[in-house]
Formats: structure tokens, sequence, C-alpha cells
């Protein structure tokens, strides 16, 4: 026959309240299992333990039943989360609600890994107690601490099942029409709150929400609109402005003055020759050569009348001018600089679908 490796026995402290409450009727309390790590082995209980020899965790107790009415077994359970861990598991041990220790067990080795680790469990470790009269022990446990097992959840859940299922099937279509009807009712108030008047809803797809919420009244924001914060009183609310594009005018341009100045290049023109012209004629009266351009009356008594006659003609002529080095003061405009286009002023974007609610 197998050693029997693992086992649970009540210390000195445990009997001794237990047998006190079987005297006196008020049954000994367990609160709270401790487990430990056994100091690297499983522990050989003594005949008189006393307690654990290396404890890594201990919980208020999960449940205390009696399981075995005719030989006095009582079994008690906690839970070890799921974060709490990094100890491997070879002893536990009762406690009641002063810290006594009343019993102790070994149990198989586990080892309990933390999140941390990359695995976790909740850990359920349940130990058998052989007491000398369940009725002295209090077979109940802190109800704020108390942790389902999923076979106790399965059976509480097909127990309110065919409850709900035997009410369900008593009910009249008026009442369930009045059900649906004040869920549908709950729902739209949750909606409302959630979406009233003067929501804006963004959408990244085409969705129209007048048709998806057929009760309310939505306006689309506009296309190609930028939003802006308005003010907090709200006073300018849905007012539009700006431009994705501008034109620089002269009042666009910086406040300065720009000053332009400056000289011709000083040139020695030397002398020139001024055209050929001015070819004249002068009077020159009695005796010219010219042509005749008068007659005048001579003498006293015996007066005869004699031509009066230009000059010979003079040609055409030049005269040399000396003009010599100068220069000339300049001033002007500049050719028209660019040709007026509008500059892009567009930031980077993405675009969603916009709508307020109006009704």
């Amino acid at each position: 026959m197998a050693e029997k490796r693992f086992m649970s026995k009540l210390t000195a402290v445990g009997e001794e309240k237990i047998s006190q409450a079987t005297i006196s009727g008020s049954p000994a309390g367990f609160a709270f299992m401790a487990v430990g790590d056994g100091g690297g082995r499983v522990p050989v209980l003594d005949p008189t333990p006393v307690g654990l020899v290396n404890e890594v965790y201990r919980s208020a107790l999960n449940s205390l039943t009696l399981v075995d009415k005719s030989r006095n077994i009582i079994q008690a359970e906690i839970i070890i989360p799921s974060q709490a861990g990094g100890f491997t598991l070879r002893e536990a041990a009762l406690f009641d609600d002063v810290g006594a220790c009343l019993a102790v067990a070994s149990i198989p080795e586990t080892y309990k890994p933390l999140l941390a680790e990359g695995a976790g469990r909740h850990q359920v470790i349940r130990i058998w107690l052989a007491v000398s009269s369940a009725a002295s022990v209090q077979l109940n446990a802190d109800p704020s601490v108390i942790v389902a097992t999923a076979a106790e959840l399965k059976k509480a859940q097909d127990a309110a099942q065919d409850y709900t299922d035997g009410v369900a099937g008593t009910l009249t279509e008026t009442l369930k029409t009045a059900l649906a009807d004040a869920m549908k009712t709950a729902i739209r108030d949750v909606w409302e709150d959630d979406n009233p008047v003067g929501t804006v809803r963004l959408f990244q797809q085409k969705i129209d929400p007048n048709v998806k919420w057929p009760w309310s009244t939505w306006v689309y924001l506009g296309e190609n609109k930028t939003l802006r914060l308005g003010k907090q009183d709200g006073s300018d609310v849905l007012t539009t402005g700006g431009a994705d594009s501008i034109q620089l005018g002269k009042d666009n341009l910086p406040n300065v003055q720009i000053d332009i100045s400056g000289k011709a290049e000083s040139v020695d023109l030397g002398t020139k020759k001024a055209a050929a012209a001015g070819g004249h004629i002068h009077k020159g009266g009695l005796l010219a050569p010219g042509n005749e351009y008068s007659k005048t009356p001579i003498g006293s008594n015996n007066q005869v009348d004699v031509s009066l006659r230009n000059t010979d003609a003079a040609p055409d002529h030049e005269h040399d001018v000396y003009i010599g080095p100068h220069e000339h003061i300049i001033n002007g405009k500049t050719s028209a600089l660019g040709n007026g286009s509008s500059i892009d002023i567009t930031n980077s974007f993405i675009k969603l679908m916009g709508w307020y609610r109006t009704a």
C-alpha cells in the first residue's frame, strides 16, 4: 500500500476549541485559511502540529461546508485570485477569527504563477478535515468574500432560467407589449440624454442621422469647412468666415519706405557738330549783288528810282558744339512684379461628415 503523503490534522488548540464547543454548545469558528511553501518541501505532519513552516498567502474562507455527515468531515475552501502568486503551495492551515491555528494540512506541490510571468489563474484550495462532532463547527463564511465556482454558477444559472421561463410563460401578451414599450421608452430616454438639441455628431462614413434617428432633426454642417471653437457664451455659434486662399495687396506689405536714387554714368561726349542748316540772305541796299527786294527814289530835282537788292545767299552750314563730361539725375518705377495669383493656405486635413441636431 502506498504511503499516505497528504493529510490534514487538528492542532492541539483546534482539538481543545472543538471540545469546548461541544460542551458549551457554541460552535468553534473557522475563519481563515493560509497556505505555505513548506520551506521547499511538502512537510510531514507531526503528531501534534502547531502551524505552517513558511506562510505565503492568507485569505478569509470562501466556504465551510459539511461533506460527510456520517464521518463528521467538513470542507474548508479559499480561492487565490490570479493577481496573487509567484510561490509554490505545499501546506495549508485553518485559523479562527482571533488568529489561533486550528488545523494544518499537507497538500500536493503546486506552483501558483503571477500574471506578470505570462500566465495566471484562480487557484482553489480545499481541505477536508475530520472533527469529533460536525455540530461543534460553525458552518458558514463571510458573505462579502464568497466567490462562486463555475459549477455553482452554472447550477444557479439553470435554476434562475427555469424560474424565469416559468414566469415568462404566464405573462399575457398585453404585459409583454407593455414591457417592450417600457424598454423602448427607457432606451429613448437614455439616447435623448446623450443627444440633446445642439449636439454635434461626426461620422467617418456616409450616415444621415435624420434617417438613422427619424424622431430627431439634424442639419449638415457644410462642405469643405474647418471647425473652430466659438466663444464660451455661445454668442458666435454657427458664424462662418475665412478662406483657403489669400491675395496680397499693397496694404498687406510691411509699412516701410524704399528709397531709390542715383546718377547716370558720367560720359565725355566731346565736341559735336550741329546739323547743317541756317541758309539765309540779308538786305544789302544799293549795288548789292542779290535779287531786288524794293525800289527807292534818289535825287531832288531829277529823281530816279533805283533798286534795293539783297546780298548773296549764304548756304546751309554747320557749327561745332562742345558738350563735355556730364551726368543726369534719374528716378522712376520698377516693372510690374508677379501676376497677382492667390496663395493657397489650406492646412493638412482629414474629411469627416458632420451634423448638428436642431430638434
